[in-house]
């Protein structure tokens, strides 16, 4: 399993269309990435405009096809112009274990 961890900085002066274009990248990956087991996103409580992206993939190939994806370009360059800062992304790979 994959996991990625996204960092990401919303412009204050344009917080709430960021917002909207999370939640419209988060549609779109649940509903055309067979590979994504779960697209989370928060907002910090201590940094508005501060939001941390959880992902988890099957594979790396499944998170590759995202990445590759015309609805993922698409909704990461509509973020773009409303970005802050560049996104901080850590992608990890991920083994389940029991407690």
């Amino acid at each position: 399993m994959i996991t990625v961890h996204a960092y990401l900085w919303a412009q204050p002066e344009h917080l709430d269309a960021y917002r909207d274009g999370l939640r419209a990248l988060q549609a779109s990956t649940l509903a055309n990435d067979p590979g994504c087991l779960a697209y989370h996103f928060w907002e910090s409580v201590t940094e508005p405009g501060a939001f941390v992206c959880v992902e988890a993939w099957t594979d790396r190939t499944a998170l590759q096809h995202h990445l590759d994806a015309p609805h993922h370009r698409v909704g990461s360059a509509a973020l773009d112009a409303h970005r802050a800062r560049p996104a901080d992304v850590r992608v990890y790979e991920s083994v389940p274990t029991d407690l």
